[in-house]
């Protein structure tokens, strides 16, 4: 085995030092603000819970419409959307297919012909599809919500700690 030597340590320490001194430091400042960690967590859990919507649009303003009428950290709100999309891909067709289930829509058949033309099926089940999704997406987020805070203050205590 091969040691590193002493040259290559002291060139990784400094250049570790100035990330978390010009980089690190200054994004935990701006993402915390001066915030309690139980807001900070409420923040990342609502933008993660918006985020994770079946919604092909707009997640990112109806983020910043929450985080603005429910007077929380705009930045840790939308870093939690951002954070959500691989839940928001991972659930879009659970969501569908559940919706389908609950409210009898057609999801699954887009493909399907109609005598009115293809174009306009599609569209129309599109959007009953989509509707249908954020329709379960609305009765499960209450449920989803609490799981989503505590994932959101685990991240906080871990960065609190790390930054000591």
């Amino acid at each position: 085995m091969s040691t590193a030597s002493g040259s290559e340590t002291q060139g990784v320490r400094p250049l570790r030092q100035w990330c978390r001194r010009r980089v690190i430091e200054p994004l935990q400042d701006l993402l915390c603000g001066g915030a309690a960690p139980r807001a900070l967590a409420w923040a990342l859990a609502v933008g993660a819970l918006i985020g994770s919507m079946p919604l092909v649009w707009g997640t990112t303003l109806l983020c910043l419409g929450a985080a603005l009428l429910l007077r929380l950290n705009p930045l840790a709100v939308q870093v939690g959307n951002l954070a959500a999309w691989p839940l928001q891909i991972l659930l879009a067709y659970p969501y569908c297919r559940l919706g389908s289930a609950w409210f009898g829509s057609t999801a699954g058949q887009l493909g399907a012909k109609s005598p009115t033309g293809f174009g306009g099926h599609l569209l129309r089940s599109v959007v009953v599809t989509n509707g249908a999704a954020l329709s379960a997406w609305t009765l499960t987020a209450p449920l989803l919500l609490p799981l989503l805070y505590i994932a959101g203050f685990r991240i906080v205590a871990f960065l609190d700690r790390s930054g000591q």
